[in-house]
C-alpha cells in the first residue's frame, strides 16, 4: 500500500487546507472536505479489490479493514453533503464494530509477539492499537452515549500522547540485532492502522482547538445553523422521529420552500 502514500500526504494538507478555509467562512472550504472523504473512500474501495484480486493467505483481514474503511469514508463524505439515508447510524457503528474486532486481535498478536522482546516497546504498541480501538468505541456509543463518546476520546488521545512521546524516551531499542522505535515498528505494520491513527489525531486536536475556543468551527453557509442543531439532536438521541420525520426534514423542506417562493438560489 506504500504506492498511495504520495496520495495520502496530498489529502492530508487538502484536508487541513479545506478546514481552514470552511473556518474562515468560505463556503468552497466544505467542498474540500467532501471531496477529500470521497477521494479517501475510493482508494480504499481500489486497495480493497486489489487485495481482493492478490488473495494473499498471509493477510486475510487486511480486505475487511479496507472494505470498512471504505464504507467509513463513503458516510463521512454523504453527510459532509448533507445525504443521509435510513439506518446509516447502524451501518457506521457495525463498520466501527467490526474494526475494533480486527484492531483488537493484532494488538493481541503484536503484543504476545513483542513482550518477551522488550516490554517497553511491545507496552507502546499496545497504546497505539488501544487508542486506535477508543477512538472507534467513542464513535460507536455517538448516538448511544455522548458522555461515553467524550471520555472514550479523552482516553484515547491520552494513550495516543503516550505512545508518541515514547518515540522521544527510547530512540533506539535493540530487538533481534535490530535498533528498532515504536514508530518504526508500527510503520512495518501490514495494515492502515497508522493513517487511521493520524486522522483521529487531527480530529482531536480540532475537537481540543475548538472546544477551547482556540478555533472556530467549521462553517456552512448551505443552510442556518438552527438546521444542524436539529441535525445532532437526531444523531445523538436526543429526539425520535415523529410521524415518520425527524425534526432536521421538516426544517429542511420548509427552508427549501422559503427559497423557491422566494427566488433565492
Amino acid at each position: 500500500m506504500k504506492q498511495y502514500n504520495t496520495l495520502y500526504y496530498l489529502l492530508f494538507v487538502l484536508l487541513i487546507m479545506g478546514a481552514f478555509a470552511s473556518m474562515a467562512q468560505n463556503s468552497y472550504g466544505l467542498l474540500i472536505l467532501g471531496v477529500v472523504a470521497i477521494t479517501f473512500a475510493l482508494l480504499f474501495l481500489i486497495q480493497f479489490l486489489e487485495s481482493l484480486r492478490k488473495k494473499d493467505p498471509g493477510n486475510i483481514y487486511l480486505p475487511v479493514e479496507l472494505g470498512c474503511l471504505f464504507v467509513f469514508s463513503s458516510i463521512f463524505g454523504l453527510r459532509i453533503f448533507y445525504i443521509h439515508f435510513k439506518y446509516v447510524e447502524f451501518v457506521f457503528a457495525f463498520m466501527a464494530l467490526v474494526l475494533v474486532v480486527l484492531y483488537c486481535r493484532k494488538a493481541f498478536i503484536y503484543f504476545r509477539a513483542m513482550a518477551p522482546k522488550n516490554k517497553f516497546l511491545s507496552i507502546s504498541i499496545l497504546a497505539f492499537y488501544g487508542s486506535i480501538i477508543l477512538f472507534l468505541l467513542s464513535m460507536i456509543f455517538l448516538s448511544i452515549s455522548p458522555l461515553a463518546t467524550k471520555y472514550l476520546g479523552a482516553l484515547a488521545f491520552i494513550l495516543l500522547i503516550f505512545f508518541i512521546t515514547a518515540n522521544f524516551f527510547k530512540k533506539d531499542i535493540l530487538v533481534d540485532g535490530e535498533n528498532l522505535t515504536p514508530f518504526r515498528m508500527v510503520g512495518r505494520m501490514r495494515d492502515n492502522s497508522l493513517l487511521i491513527i493520524s486522522l483521529f489525531f487531527l480530529f482531536s486536536l480540532y475537537s481540543i482547538l475548538t472546544i477551547t475556543r482556540i478555533l472556530p468551527k467549521i462553517y456552512s453557509d448551505e443552510f442556518p445553523q438552527a438546521y444542524f442543531n436539529l441535525v445532532d439532536s437526531a444523531e445523538l438521541r436526543k429526539e425520535s422521529a415523529s410521524g415518520g420525520h425527524y425534526k432536521y426534514e421538516d426544517f429542511k423542506e420548509k427552508y427549501d420552500q422559503f427559497l423557491r417562493l422566494n427566488g433565492i438560489k
